[in-house]
Parts: C-alpha cells; sequence; structure tokens
C-alpha cells in the first residue's frame, strides 16, 4: 500500500510537472470588465502584447462590461481553473466585495490571486483656480459649510466613493458626494466647475495636472507618488492614516493549479521589472509592482474588511 501511495504521489507530480512544460498549449483570454481604451483596459492589452511575444502564444484581451465588473468576475470564477481563462481586474473588486452583499461569487475564495501587477494612488482634485488652494483650506472651508462643498467620483459605492469618505471621516467633515458615469465626466465636471472637487486615481488625473489643467490638494499613499514627485501626500499635510490606491492585478478561477500559478506568478514579477515594461506603465500612469499569490490574496481581503468598515461609518448601502 505504501508502495502505491509514492507510485501515485509521485505520477502526480510528473502530471504536475508536465502541465507546467505545455501550458499554454491553446488560446489565453484575459477577461476585463470595462470597456476598451480605460485604464485596466490598457494595461490588460500591455500584458497581452508582451506574453504574445514572450511565449509566442494567441492572448486576447476579452471585454466582458457591466455592472461594475461584476460579470466579468462572475464568467472568470465559473471558468475551468487550467489558466486558459485569467481575470484583469481593478481595485473596484474589492470595493464590490465590501458593499455588495449579494454577488454570485465570493470575492476572496473565489479566485486564484496570482499577482498585483501595478499601482496609482488616489487624489483630491480642484480647479487651479479654486479657492482652496490647500488642503487646509479645503477642510476649513467644509467645517465652515458642513454637507456643502462637492466632490464628484464615478460611481456610488465605487472605490474613490469610498476614498472620499473615508477621507472626510479623518477630516471631520461632511462632503456632498455627485456621482458620474465614468472618470471622463468627473474630469470635465471640476474642470467646468460644475463641482468643486473630485477624487479620481493620479494615473487617470495624470495628463489634466501636468497640463495644469487641474491641482492635486493630497495624494493618498504613504510615500510620494514617482510619477507627480510634486505632489503633497495626506499624510504629510497630517491626515495620516489617509491611504487609498487604485491597482490592478491578474487572477484565475479558485483551483488553479500550482504549478500553472507559480509559472504566470514568474513570469509576471518578472515582466514589470524589465526596464521597457516599467516605461510603458509609466507612460499609464502606473507603478510596477509584482507581488507572490498569497501577498495579492492578503491585500484583497484585508482592503475589503477595510473599505467595508469605512462604508458602514459613511452608512454606504448598494443592494
Amino acid at each position: 500500500t505504501l508502495t502505491r501511495l509514492m507510485t501515485c504521489a509521485a505520477l502526480l507530480a510528473t502530471a504536475a510537472a508536465a502541465t507546467a512544460q505545455t501550458y499554454p498549449s491553446k488560446p489565453i483570454r484575459f477577461v476585463v470588465g470595462f470597456s476598451a481604451g480605460g485604464s485596466t483596459d490598457l494595461l490588460a492589452r500591455l500584458l497581452a502584447d508582451e506574453m504574445r511575444k514572450d511565449w509566442n502564444a494567441t492572448v486576447v484581451v476579452e471585454n466582458r462590461v457591466g455592472a461594475g465588473g461584476v460579470i466579468a468576475a462572475d464568467h472568470v470564477a465559473k471558468s475551468p481553473p487550467d489558466g486558459y481563462t485569467l481575470f484583469v481586474q481593478s481595485a473596484t473588486h474589492t470595493a464590490i466585495g465590501a458593499l455588495r452583499k449579494q454577488l454570485p461569487y465570493h470575492s476572496v475564495d473565489s479566485f486564484t490571486p496570482i499577482t498585483l501587477v501595478a499601482t496609482a494612488p488616489n487624489v483630491l482634485l480642484v480647479r487651479p483656480d479654486s479657492p482652496y488652494k490647500t488642503l487646509d483650506s479645503f477642510i476649513a472651508a467644509a467645517k465652515a459649510k458642513p454637507g456643502e462643498i462637492t466632490y464628484a467620483t464615478s460611481a456610488v459605492g465605487g472605490a474613490l466613493h469610498l476614498a472620499g469618505e473615508q477621507f472626510a471621516h479623518l477630516a471631520g467633515i461632511r462632503l456632498n458626494h455627485v456621482p458620474y458615469k465614468g472618470a471622463n465626466e468627473v474630469t470635465l465636471a471640476v474642470m467646468s466647475g460644475t463641482v468643486e472637487s473630485s477624487w479620481n486615481a493620479a494615473n487617470a488625473a495624470m495628463a489634466h495636472v501636468n497640463a495644469g489643467k487641474l491641482h492635486i490638494l493630497g495624494v493618498a499613499s504613504e510615500k510620494r507618488f514617482a510619477l507627480l514627485p510634486n505632489a503633497p501626500t495626506f499624510a504629510e499635510l497630517g491626515i495620516k492614516s489617509m491611504t487609498s490606491e487604485t491597482w490592478v492585478g491578474v487572477l484565475g478561477p479558485a483551483g488553479l493549479p500550482a504549478d500553472v500559478t507559480s509559472k504566470l506568478n514568474d513570469y509576471f514579477q518578472n515582466l514589470v521589472k524589465r526596464p521597457d515594461v516599467t516605461e510603458k506603465l509609466h507612460k499609464l500612469g502606473a507603478v510596477p509592482v509584482g507581488t507572490g499569490p498569497a501577498e495579492f490574496r492578503k491585500l484583497i481581503a484585508d482592503e475589503i474588511a477595510t473599505l467595508s468598515d469605512i462604508a458602514k461609518k459613511a452608512k454606504i448601502e448598494i443592494d
């Protein structure tokens, strides 16, 4: 019996090694929950282009748009765990996991995290001619006019809405949230003066900031954002625990074989360290990271817990 068990174990190990060696043997799909041309989609296409060249493989990007990424997430969660359907997802995943109780999948357990590819902090923005030149003046005005100063984001209950509420809670102020349908509409609203401020990801705002069309009051990261080095962090300005980042990572369905997960993780970690790829990520306004699967899983679980707490304090509920 012991001999049989040892033989079975050896066969399984051999089969696993063979799987890693032959993978990929058919087209790989990168599923994205947002429309073509958005920041997550552009990063997915960058990864797909590099993998095509490096692995001489067919890699396609498939946009499954709807419900803030839920449709795409559900599709991946229910796909065969063979490494041929991968999920390129943003921090929206954790915001939805924190706020929506009736999801057709579990935001952590239904997926195999592969790696966190890149991050960019979220930022509080105003027009350059705004009366609020500093974070202190913005907070003072909000305290003088509770609930009157407006801030725009791209969705009710999204990561940026939660960032705005987290900031308001930490600063001891009340603000008026104005949701729009997308990042472009948010940018137009604050630049036109329709709203007084907005929250956006630094990568989405970077071009407008560099062109002098938007002004950053605070960056929600522990350290200054390398691509916008002149913009101060909230911590520097006295709001010590105000951190909120957008990110893009790669996941597979739950049960992805360990050898395939390892092969993909090794590839992506090495890929984002390559100078040519780092430069391409910087052009998209993202800073390369590259984590192990366990670290990425912990980030997702921790972020869902943090955002759930923020949502409860702000009394944000989504059916």
